[in-house]
C-alpha cells in the first residue's frame, strides 16, 4: 500500500467535500424539510365546553408527530379547543357521544 503525504490541496478538499456530502444528505433527506405542518395542541385544559358550541372533534396522537395526546374540539366559529384525552374526563366523552350521535343522524 502507497501512503502519500498529504499536501494543502487535500487537506483543503477534506473540510469542502466534507461540507458537500452533509449538505447532500440534508437536503435529500424530504421528512427534514416537510411541506406539511403539523397543527398540534402543545397543551390542555379541563374547562368544560358547552356542547352547543362545538361542531367537532378529532383525536390528536403523539403518533401524528404531536408532542402530547389531546381531544381537539372544533368550535362553529372554527376554533380549536385543546383537552385531555377523552379517557381522563367524563364530559369530554359526553361531548363526542353527543356529536357522534348528530353525525349519525345526518347521514
Amino acid at each position: 500500500m502507497l501512503l502519500l503525504p498529504p499536501n494543502s490541496k487535500t487537506r483543503m478538499h477534506s473540510p469542502a467535500f466534507t461540507l458537500m456530502v452533509l449538505t447532500a444528505v440534508i437536503w435529500g433527506n424530504t421528512d427534514a424539510f416537510s411541506d406539511t405542518a403539523v397543527d398540534c395542541c402543545l397543551n390542555t385544559k379541563d374547562t368544560r365546553i358547552p356542547v352547543q358550541i362545538v361542531a367537532s372533534y378529532f383525536h390528536q396522537t403523539t403518533d401524528s408527530g404531536c408532542p402530547i395526546p389531546a381531544t381537539v374540539f372544533i368550535t362553529k366559529k372554527h376554533k380549536k379547543l385543546c383537552t385531555p384525552p377523552e379517557e381522563k374526563h367524563g364530559w369530554i366523552s359526553k361531548i363526542i357521544s353527543h356529536l357522534d350521535k348528530k353525525r349519525k343522524s345526518h347521514q
